[in-house]
């Protein structure tokens, strides 16, 4: 089986700063980080796994620590500016696809590290006038691929959202946001309980299938709520798109395609 993973680092035990999270993360953060992409494909290959490709999708794409995943892991590092974004590189060869590290939208409390995509820019996003969580955005991508989710992890915030997007996905939440703070459990057993997860989870698509209950839109449509008033003005004039209000702009279309490729130029 082939799986693909994406990996972000606001959702990993422990990291409740932007300074363990920016672009010069110290080093122990990218190895919690790593170290939890590694539960997971520890928990895949008991589970029948063979190949990964890893998708490092957060800041500058340069966080994961190479020499500390498995030989039958790829690493794809940096961004092309494919619409994919956090998910580039996903297709319909994938037997599954875990996202490790992710955290609660923009517009939630539960995480002083919430935000979507682009903190200094946009204050949140709606999709289909729900709250859409970086996951949202391109778990869709998953399903319109036919492409199983094995397994979620991140803050409490972000797992209880995976559940009412589909309460068929099985999820880990390794921390808990609380105004500017952040209760994390200990790193070895968030990596205990990442690993037993997705082979749990893994082995279960093996012998009944996936299952899922999430029903596919007929058509998006995307809200972006700007911090500034100038951007939602200057957005606004992308094709099809329209200002509601004064910080947030509309995006309608039937091809989630068209959608990314909206966000990709924010």
């Amino acid at each position: 089986m082939r799986i693909f993973i994406t990996a972000d680092i606001e959702g990993v035990t422990g990291i409740s700063n932007w300074q363990q999270a920016d672009d010069t993360a110290p080093y122990e953060a990218r190895e919690r980080m790593t170290g939890e992409v590694v539960a997971a494909c520890k928990g895949a290959m008991a589970a029948g796994a063979v190949e990964f490709v890893i998708k490092d999708a957060h800041g500058n794409g340069y966080n994961l620590i190479q020499e500390q995943l498995p030989k039958n892991a790829k690493l794809m590092t940096g961004w092309s500016n494919h619409p994919y974004n956090m998910v580039e590189g996903l297709d319909d060869t994938f037997d599954g696809i875990i996202f490790i590290g992710y955290h609660s939208h923009g517009l939630a409390n539960t995480s002083p590290l919430a935000h979507t995509l682009y903190p200094s820019k946009v204050r949140g996003m709606y999709l289909n006038d729900k709250p859409a969580s970086e996951f949202t955005l391109y778990a869709y991508v998953a399903y319109l691929l036919s492409v199983p989710i094995i397994t979620v992890t991140g803050d409490g915030g972000l797992v209880r959202s995976v559940a009412e997007f589909d309460s068929t996905i099985k999820s880990v939440a390794v921390q808990e946001g609380f105004g500017g703070g952040m209760v994390s459990i200990h790193p070895e057993l968030a990596k205990e309980r990442i690993q037993k997860t997705v082979k749990q989870s893994l082995s279960e698509l093996k012998t009944v299938g996936w299952t899922s209950n999430l029903s596919i839109p007929d058509v998006f449509n995307l809200k972006v709520v700007f911090n500034k008033h100038e951007d939602a003005y200057k957005y606004s004039f992308y094709p099809n798109a329209r200002q509601i209000d004064e910080f947030t702009v509309s995006y309608t279309t039937d091809n989630y395609m068209e959608l990314l490729s909206f966000i990709l130029f924010i």
